[in-house]
């Protein structure tokens, strides 16, 4: 199993995180749709190359190279049902990509099908914004 170091909290994630969960609700940058509701994703710190942001549909093709960019930390589910509106792309090697459901915006994390168990999907923070108002949108 890969090694995974959660977070201790930094002054850039301090405001962030409480007990070390995620403090707000997680959306997605460009259609602002809930990926994640507070205090279900562990802020965890794990090194992986994530494809820049392109279609849901050309990171399904894995004839084709992508630029990446090295990310190195994320919101950590262990089970699927934890997400609010995510997809799957299909696997490119064993990675299945995350993204939005609703505007297809991705990657904005990844699961590694050959790790676990438990199972482990990771939201990147640079990929993702947060709903830093108290009313969690409900």
């Amino acid at each position: 199993m890969a090694s995974v170091e959660f977070c201790k909290p930094t002054d850039a994630t301090t405001e962030l995180t409480q007990n070390g969960y995620n403090q707000f609700n997680i959306l997605c940058p460009r259609c602002s749709s809930v990926v994640l509701r507070k205090n279900t994703a562990k802020l965890a710190n794990k090194q992986h190359d994530l494809p820049v942001l392109a279609k849901k549909s050309e990171l399904s093709d894995p004839s084709k190279e992508f630029p990446t960019e090295l990310t190195e930390q994320f919101w950590c589910v262990n089970d699927i049902y934890t997400f609010e509106n995510v997809g799957f792309t299909n696997s490119v090697s064993t990675f299945r990509y995350l993204t939005c459901a609703d505007c297809e915006l991705g990657p904005l994390g990844f699961h590694d099908t050959q790790e676990g168990p438990p199972n482990a999907y990771y939201i990147a923070l640079t990929r993702t914004t947060t709903e830093t108002n108290k009313n969690d949108g409900k």
